[in-house]
């Protein structure tokens, strides 16, 4: 089937689909294990500490259940902790073996965009990128 038959929202969860999955494979040829979805979290985490599970969800773009579900995963791992701010609610930091892990888990994306990216120059690389903040922006 040929590419214009498909919606830009289909090409769009395609692309990310087989990128996480060529993510999820490059992690686990190092031992990583960590698939894509985590990989998320501990991302938005070691760029910005001590945040919400609220603030986690709005800045993955997924629901607080789904949150929850992958921060439980992670902290059963060692790689974040919970730290009670109020009765029911936590901030959530990044564990020192999460720290560790994340130079590793980056030389992977890396790898992973390699692979990804072949014939896909800088330009049209920079133009995508600006290509979906627009359409980001413009359905915002």
């Amino acid at each position: 089937m040929k590419s214009k038959e498909y919606t830009l929202g289909f090409m769009l969860a395609r692309a990310s689909h087989t990128m996480a999955t060529c993510l999820n494979k490059t992690l686990s040829r190092e031992g990583i294990d960590l698939p894509h979805s985590q990989f998320v979290i501990l991302r938005i985490l070691s760029l910005k500490d001590n945040v919400s599970q609220q603030e986690l969800a709005d800045s993955a773009f997924k629901d607080t259940a789904a949150i929850k579900r992958t921060l439980d995963i992670l902290e059963k791992k060692g790689l974040i902790e919970r730290i009670p701010v109020t009765a029911r609610k936590n901030s959530i930091r990044v564990t020192k073996a999460g720290q560790e892990l994340m130079p590793k888990v980056m030389d992977c994306l890396e790898k992973a965009k390699k692979l990804y990216l072949q014939g896909i120059s800088d330009a049209e690389y920079n133009m995508l990128i600006n290509i979906l903040e627009r359409l980001y922006q413009n359905i915002k």
